[in-house]
C-alpha cells in the first residue's frame, strides 16, 4: 500500500503525488472501499481518486536514486525497435509504453531519435503519432528522473546526454 505524500506512476495520468487516502471521498462512491486521492504532477487542476484495493488500475512506486542511476547506466545499451512496416512500428511504441517501464520509454525515445535522423537525410518529416510517442516517453522518463534524483525535469535531456557521454 502508499501512503500519503509518496509519487507512483498511474497507468492512465503518468507521475501522481498522493495526496491522502480516505473513505469513500465523493457521495457516488461506495462508503466500504479506501481511495487514493492523487494528484498529477503535470496538471494539478484535477483530482484523481483510485480505490486501494483496484486489481484493474496500474499504479506502481516510481524509480528510486540508485534505480535512477542504474537506469541511466543501461541507457547506451538500450536497443531501438525494428520495424518497417508504420502501422506495426505504431503498435510496437503503443506495446512499449503499455508496459509503464522507464527502460521501455528509452526504447521509444531512440527509436524515434534514429529514425528522425534517418528521415531527415531522406527529407522526409517524422509523424505527427510518433513525435506524440517520443514526447510522451520524455516526459515520463524525465520526470521520473528528475524526482529521483532531485533535479528539474527541464534539465534532464542535457543530463542524460552529459551522463551518457562521461562513461563514453
Amino acid at each position: 500500500m502508499f501512503q500519503p505524500e509518496e509519487y507512483v506512476f498511474y497507468g492512465s495520468g503518468g507521475i501522481c503525488r498522493i495526496t491522502d487516502i480516505q473513505t469513500a471521498p465523493l457521495d457516488n462512491m461506495p462508503a466500504d472501499r479506501r481511495y487514493y486521492v492523487m494528484q498529477s504532477i503535470h496538471d494539478q487542476s484535477g483530482v484523481i481518486y483510485v480505490p486501494v484495493d483496484s486489481e484493474c488500475v496500474f499504479l506502481r512506486r516510481l524509480l528510486n536514486r540508485e534505480e535512477a542511476e542504474a537506469l541511466l547506466d543501461e541507457i547506451p545499451a538500450v536497443g531501438t525497435i525494428e520495424e518497417s512496416n508504420a502501422k506495426l512500428l505504431r503498435n510496437k511504441y503503443t506495446e512499449a509504453m503499455r508496459t509503464h517501464e522507464p527502460l521501455e520509454w528509452v526504447r521509444v525515445i531512440k527509436t524515434v531519435h534514429r529514425r528522425t535522423g534517418e528521415k531527415a537525410s531522406r527529407a522526409q518529416r517524422l509523424s505527427e503519432t510518433e513525435r506524440s510517442f517520443a514526447e510522451n516517453a520524455k516526459r515520463y522518463l524525465y520526470s521520473e528522473l528528475a524526482l529521483a534524483l532531485g533535479l528539474k525535469e527541464a534539465d534532464m535531456e542535457n543530463y542524460i546526454t552529459e551522463h551518457i557521454r562521461q562513461m563514453a
